[in-house]
C-alpha cells in the first residue's frame, strides 16, 4: 500500500476527505500507531528491523551514542580497533572487573585491541568500549540495532511503504499495511466528542493484529533447530530404574 492508497482508504473507511481529516491530523494517528506496531514487531524476534549503523571512531574517546533512530537491543558491535579489521566486541558489565577503570591510563592497562580481550559495557543510551588504545577511523565503529520504520510525512508518495527509504532505513512490512489503516481509524473515531461506533472488523483489531504478526514469524523455514542432552553421566539411568 503507498501512502496515497492508505489515506484514501482511511478517509473512505471513516467517510471523511482531505478538509475533514486533514493530512496533518491523519499523519499524526499514523505515527502513534506505527510506534506501537514496531514494539509489536520487535516482539516477533526475526531480525525484521535490525540494521547495522556505523560511527567514528574518535582517538582516545571511549563512548558513543546510540543513533537517535534506535528502537532497542543491541544484537552484535564490531569495531576496527587496528584501523583495517573488523572485530567483534563482547560485552561485559563494570562489576566484572576489581580493578579501577575509569582513567584512560587503567585501561589500556587491563584491555587490548585484540579480539576477546576487548569489551563494550551499555551506559546512559551510549556504549563505552574498554580496549587498547583507540585511533581514529571513519565507520570505525557498527552496531547492529533494531531501528524504528522510517515515518510516513507526504501522503501524496505513490511508493509502496514496504520499501525501505535507504540501506540504512526501514520500511513498513506490507503484511501490517492494512492493520495500520485499521488503528488510525479506530483512534479517529474514538477522538470525537461523540465517538463513532466501531465496525466488526475495527473491533477484531488487537485479534487480526496478532494473526498479521504470525505471518512474520519463521522467516526461514530451513532452519534448524537442534537439542543437545546431557552428558550421559548426568543422566543417570535415563529413567529406567522407576
Amino acid at each position: 500500500m503507498t501512502p496515497y492508497s492508505f489515506a484514501a482508504l482511511v478517509r473512505y473507511r471513516t467517510r471523511t476527505n482531505s478538509v475533514s481529516f486533514p493530512d496533518v491530523e491523519l499523519l499524526a494517528y499514523m505515527d502513534v500507531r506505527l510506534s506501537e506496531i514496531s514494539q509489536d514487531i520487535l516482539k516477533v524476534d526475526e531480525d525484521i528491523l535490525l540494521i547495522p549503523q556505523y560511527a567514528t571512531l574518535v582517538a582516545d574517546q571511549r563512548e558513543y551514542p546510540f543513533p537517535s533512530d534506535m528502537l532497542s537491543r543491541v544484537k552484535r558491535v564490531e569495531a576496527k580497533l587496528d584501523a583495517t579489521n573488523w572485530i567483534k566486541l563482547n560485552e561485559m558489565d563494570i562489576t566484572q572487573h576489581d580493578y579501577p577503570i575509569t582513567l584512560e591510563a587503567d585501561i589500556v592497562k587491563h584491555f587490548t585491541n585484540n579480539e576477546g580481550d576487548c569489551f563494550f559495557d551499555i551506559m546512559r543510551k551510549a556504549i563505552t568500549i574498554y580496549s587498547g588504545t583507540i585511533t581514529a577511523v571513519t565507520n570505525g565503529l557498527r552496531m547492529w540495532i533494531n531501528t524504528w520504520p522510517s515515518t510516513i510525512s507526504d501522503l501524496t508518495s505513490t511508493t509502496d511503504m514496504s520499501v525501505d527509504p535507504s540501506v540504512y532505513t526501514h520500511g513498513i512490512p506490507r503484511e501490517l499495511h492494512e492493520i495500520l489503516a485499521r488503528g488510525v481509524i479506530i483512534d479517529y473515531k474514538s477522538s470525537k466528542e461523540k465517538p463513532i461506533p466501531l465496525t466488526e472488523r475495527e473491533l477484531r483489531y488487537d485479534l487480526d493484529k496478532k494473526i498479521a504478526l504470525d505471518t512474520l514469524k519463521h522467516g526461514n523455514l530451513d532452519r534448524e533447530i537442534i537439542g543437545h542432552l546431557p552428558p550421559a553421566s548426568a543422566r543417570g539411568n535415563d529413567g529406567f530404574n522407576y
